[in-house]
């Protein structure tokens, strides 16, 4: 008894290879884009975290300061017990120095760009209200996520 051994004829090889061109074709694009994101995803994530801490940092020297002194020109300085504390503020990084002390702290936050805002009333500033977001270029223009404004007030401040 003999067997036969079916095999494919070249018609249906040519329509497969072609239905596997044309899946190839469209899922290559969204396939790229996928691997670029997710790296992108994770330093933005981290750069989140950065400006988390910063901005924790920020809120507890303002609410322990006596006062918010001035802010001019992205540097903002706060009258503390311990002397002046000036923050400087620039897109991509963040440096805080406490007067009297030679030490400086320095973040960087990569592609973060901020706002700053100086409330005032009569009795003078009262609170800072500061905009972070990240900004990058991606797949052919700018691309702005995790916009954020915080507001911190001054410890003994008064609303009236």
């Amino acid at each position: 008894m003999t067997t036969k051994h079916r095999a494919y004829a070249l018609t249906e090889m040519l329509i497969i290879i072609a239905a596997l061109v044309v899946v190839m074709a469209l899922s290559a694009k969204p396939l790229r884009m996928m691997m670029t994101e997710i790296p992108r995803s994770g330093r933005i994530y981290q750069t989140q975290n950065t400006t988390a801490k910063v901005m924790k940092q920020l809120k507890d020297d303002i609410e322990k300061s006596r006062r918010i002194v001035d802010l001019q020109d992205n540097l903002l300085t706060l009258e503390h017990q311990d002397g002046r504390i000036r923050y400087t503020f620039s897109d991509g990084q963040i440096s805080r120095q406490v007067s009297g002390n030679d030490s400086e702290s320095t973040w960087t936050l990569p592609h973060v760009k901020m706002n700053t805002l100086l409330w005032e009333n009569d009795d003078g500033p009262y609170a800072v209200e500061i905009t972070t977001w990240n900004q990058q270029t991606g797949t052919g223009r700018q691309q702005i996520r995790l916009k954020q404004s915080f507001v911190y007030f001054q410890k003994g401040f008064n609303q009236r």
